[in-house]
């Protein structure tokens, strides 16, 4: 495994003894620990953002198109389709 350095506070530092004690890990185990926690967290946000957008940009093409929606039925279409292609099985 590399070995970095690092420089924290003091107060940091204190933290990380007195947590390590508790978890039973070494100083670089909790800060792995730590850091891999952060890092969860941080593709948590990253992906409820992008999520947020499609969400934005879904409902920004729903208010686009809505005028031409007008009027449509999509139980009526699925049923068309789904009549449709039975009616092309039973031909066969």
């Amino acid at each position: 495994m590399p070995r970095i350095n690092i420089s924290i506070s003091e107060d940091a530092l204190k933290k990380v003894d007195k947590y390590k004690g508790i978890v039973n890990l070494t100083r670089s185990g909790l800060i792995i620990e730590a850091l891999e926690n952060y890092f969860a967290r941080l593709q948590s946000r990253i992906l409820e953002e992008k999520k947020k957008k499609a969400i934005e940009g879904i409902i920004q093409i729903r208010e686009k198109i809505s005028d031409d929606l007008k009027g449509w039925n999509s139980t009526e279409e699925i049923k068309r389709l789904r009549n449709s292609r039975w009616a092309g099985l039973l031909k066969k």
